[in-house]
Order: structure tokens, then sequence, then C-alpha cells
């Protein structure tokens, strides 16, 4: 549980650090075995192996977000894992485009869009 907790603070911060709101905060954790999951050690271009602790992060983001704030984010989160001791040869993150008006986060209330800070 502590990995998990600590996992999910530096991902939060990570999406905190790149704008989104703090209250902003959803995430799922889906942890396979081993037989359940094939994963090249070194594709694409790894100078090292990735270990057994991968992690795979999706990351769902509104349809039309700039490429420069996916690359803010990846970096933040990058950076923040490997502080909470994740190598960032183990950290595959895979964004996920989708229209507001095709999610709603509860109350049967279609998704607003999200306030995201301007970079400072």
């Amino acid at each position: 549980m502590a990995e998990k907790d600590a996992i999910s603070t530096a991902i939060h911060e990570a999406s905190v650090s790149a704008g989104y709101p703090v209250d902003d905060h959803f995430q799922r954790f889906i942890s396979l075995e081993e037989a359940d999951l094939r994963i090249s050690p070194l594709y694409p271009d790894l100078h090292k192996p990735r270990s057994e602790h991968v992690l795979m992060i999706e990351a769902v983001l509104s349809s039309g977000t700039e490429d420069e704030r996916k690359r803010l984010l990846l970096s933040a989160i990058v950076t923040r894992l490997q502080a909470a001791g994740t190598d960032p040869n183990d950290v595959m993150v895979f964004f996920g485009e989708i229209d507001r008006a095709s999610s709603s986060f509860g109350g049967g209330r279609l998704a607003l869009p999200v306030d995201v800070q301007p970079e400072m």
C-alpha cells in the first residue's frame, strides 16, 4: 500500500505542477501478475533493461491538449516518480484524448472544461 501511495502522490503532484487543478485527482491501479504482462526490456532504445517494476500510466486528457503540455506533464511524472524511487526506464506513459462532451465526472452532467493554469 505504501508503494501505491508514493506513486499516487508523485503522479498527482506532477499533474498539479503541470497546471491541472489540485482537486482533479482520479486514479486507478491495476496490478498484473508477471505472466499477464509481456514487455520488451529495451524497446525502443533504452540503454539498460526495464526491471520487474514497470509502471504503465494511461493519462486521459481533453482532446486538443497541446503537445507542449503533454511534454511538461510527462517530464513532471518521470521526475517525481524518480524522486519516489522509480527508475525512469520503468515508466511508460500513454496519453489518450477524449472529448469533454463524451465524459461525465458524476451527477449525470457532462464534464466541464478543465481550467488548466498556464505554465509558470
